[in-house]
């Protein structure tokens, strides 16, 4: 609490501090009353050994003075000469005196009352004269002129003690210190009441996010007509939120030891209309997390009331999610990025997912587990999870991942249930990395049956074919397969990701030599001069490589859906890998009809390079039906050992 004030006083706030400072002042009296007696009953006890010392054992603990060497105090005290005595502790009691005596006049400094200054003056005289009970040594003398209620001798501790108390006790009744939906509140009027109700109403609707953490303790006061709400977040001594409110002005102030989680706390806020300062960085000592915190302020200008106590409602619901934070991002940093993590937690927050259920749950080794329970065998060692599952997928999980177990420990479910429901979700993403690739396979034979059917139409149109038809062909084949190769190095950074997916990788690279010899094909027919070329079994040929990739496209669109479908679509997709096999085999037939007709004139008759040109254009189809039909065989085994597990 000690840091707490600090900082709030930092902040030219203490009178929203009032009530806690009432509380410690009555428990500063209770000590100090104590602490009196305990030096009484020990000049008693050295003055008259032979009594029964009075110990208040009880009373002493009951203060919280447990500290082991007041024990003793009483019950060790032992003469020293007629004027002296020595005491276990006293040294320790008095040592209190001040720090009780300062704790008493705060909230009568605050309010500033009228009896405050003369009050002031007699705590400054009565400290300034206060003995120090070196080595534990008391004068008899010193403990009557401590306790003293005489008046006419002057003044007192005990005395000041007194007066103290009772103009603590007259300044709790003025303030009428009142609860208010959970907050403590001082000095309300109507309006300000409705003000901490609004706060209040947020707060208290996400308060059960921080699963039992301590924090989020709230106080308000007001101060003429300004309304000052504060509260704790937390255990951080820095940590605090201050709001003023005054006619339909909301100020926030807001400290922090952490600035990435400070521009997360105003990210919060995207969209609601609040002007912030500048982040500014200030220094207080006697911090447990060292002397420098942040700073900022946001003002928020209402349109009206019913405005105002929806704003102070947001802003209450916003608390929660700071609680934590910092342990909750480097939680996350372990699996993805610190800007994703923080857009994680910005994103959880927006959807009232607390990720203090997360770190309830276990944190990071709740992610492990999901890896180690369900990713064994499927991701390749040392692989870390963002680049097994693809960032935007590592994402999603890890999202995932905070609103199961926050919507989880809400229902009141068994963490086995939770966790099981967060490997389930792994697993299912995993084997989204091989659709994916299954995906981009896709759109590659989508390049791959496009040219081809390009191919089929020069071929088939014969002599008609001009010389720049037959250029721009090339052309083009090469656009494809430029983005082709684009999509087989995607594949390929997919594949690498998984495991035991050996099926995929003859796969992937079939399909890119697919559309390297349809290039190839195009590239020859570009430089035919020559209708010999052109004989109609090279068209037959092209259209059943047409066919074969767009049986290929419709055998990998069947495999995508497999997990749905199960039996029925993958008996459709090995349907079309049959149909692709078949294809091979009648471009083999194709093949050696296009080499006789082309070799069908008289050799002398024909130039060489019509010769070569036709042979060439017809191995380069065939190749491609070859290809396909690997490609094909490599996805069959694929299925059949998913069928089969």
């Amino acid at each position: 609490m000690v840091g707490k004030v600090a900082i709030v006083e930092s902040l030219g706030e203490r009178a929203v501090l009032l009530p806690a400072l009432i509380a410690e002042a009555l428990a500063a009296n209770d000590r100090l009353k104590i602490r009196l007696s305990l030096l009484q009953e020990a000049s008693a006890h050295a003055a008259e050994p032979g009594r029964t010392a009075l110990t208040l054992e009880n009373e002493r603990r009951s203060v919280g003075l447990d500290d082991a060497a007041l024990a003793a105090t009483v019950s060790g005290a032992r003469p020293l000469d007629a004027a002296h005595f020595s005491a276990p502790g006293a040294a320790l009691l008095a040592s209190g005196f001040a720090a009780d005596l300062d704790a008493m006049y705060a909230p009568i400094d605050v309010a500033r009352g009228a009896a405050a200054g003369a009050l002031k003056a007699r705590l400054d005289a009565v400290v300034a004269a206060l003995p120090d009970l070196k080595d534990d040594r008391v004068a008899h003398a010193q403990v009557l002129a401590l306790a003293s209620a005489s008046r006419e001798a002057g003044d007192s501790l005990h005395l000041l003690v007194m007066d103290l108390h009772r103009a603590i006790n007259r300044l709790a009744a003025e303030t009428a210190v009142e609860d208010i939906d959970g907050a403590r509140a001082a000095g309300l009027d109507e309006g300000s009441r409705a003000r901490v109700k609004a706060f209040m109403r947020g707060l208290n609707r996400t308060a059960g996010l921080a699963f039992g953490h301590p924090g989020l303790a709230t106080t308000a006061g007001r101060v003429g007509a300004r309304l000052t709400i504060q509260n704790d977040i937390g255990t951080t001594d820095a940590h605090v939120l201050v709001v003023h409110v005054e006619g339909l002005s909301a100020t926030t102030t807001y400290t922090d030891v952490h600035r990435p989680r400070a521009k997360f706390f105003i990210a919060l806020f995207d969209g609601q209309g609040v002007e912030w300062s500048p982040l500014g960085e200030k220094r207080q000592r006697n911090l447990a997390e060292g002397e420098v915190f942040y700073l900022l302020n946001g003002v928020y200008k209402a349109r009206d009331e019913a405005d105002l106590d929806r704003f102070l409602t947001f802003l209450g619901s916003r608390i929660v999610f700071l609680i934590d934070w910092n342990k909750a991002r480097k939680a996350l940093q372990l699996f993805t990025g610190k800007g994703a993590a923080i857009a994680i937690l910005l994103d959880a927050a927006r959807g009232d997912d607390g990720h203090r259920a997360f770190l309830e749950l276990g944190g990071a080794e709740l992610v492990y587990e999901a890896i180690r329970n369900a990713a064994s065998g499927r991701i390749a060692y040392g692989v870390p999870l963002e680049q097994a599952l693809g960032d935007e997928e590592c994402r999603g999980f890890l999202r995932h991942v905070l609103h199961v177990a926050c919507a989880g420990l809400k229902d009141g479910l068994s963490t086995r249930l939770i966790r099981d429901e967060i490997q389930a979700d792994l697993s299912q993403r995993l084997g989204a990395a091989e659709r994916e690739l299954l995906t981009v396979a896709l759109r590659h034979l989508g390049l791959t049956r496009m040219l081809a059917g390009m191919i089929e139409t020069v071929l088939s149109t014969g002599a008609a074919a001009s010389a720049d038809e037959r250029k721009n062909l090339a052309r083009r084949a090469k656009a494809l397969e430029a983005k082709a190769d684009r999509l087989t190095l995607e594949a390929r950074k997919i594949f690498a990701r998984l495991r035991d997916a050996d099926d995929l990788l003859p796969f992937v690279d079939e399909i890119e030599s697919a559309i390297d010899a349809l290039d190839e094909a195009a590239f020859l027919i570009s430089l035919a001069e020559s209708d010999g070329v052109f004989a109609a079994p090279l068209g037959e040929l092209s259209r059943i490589v047409t066919e074969s990739a767009a049986q290929m496209t419709r055998a990998v669109e069947g495999a995508l859906v497999v997990p749905k479908g199960k039996r029925l679509d993958a008996a459709f997709a090995l349907q079309c890998i049959a149909a692709v096999a078949d294809c091979e085999r009648a471009a083999d037939d194709a093949e050696r009809t296009a080499f006789a007709a082309v070799l069908a004139p008289a050799p002398a008759a024909m130039e060489a390079r019509v010769l070569v040109l036709g042979l060439e254009i017809a191995r380069a189809l065939e190749d491609a039906t070859d290809r396909l039909a690997h490609a094909a065989f490599s996805l069959r085994a694929r299925l059949l050992q998913e069928l089969s597990a």
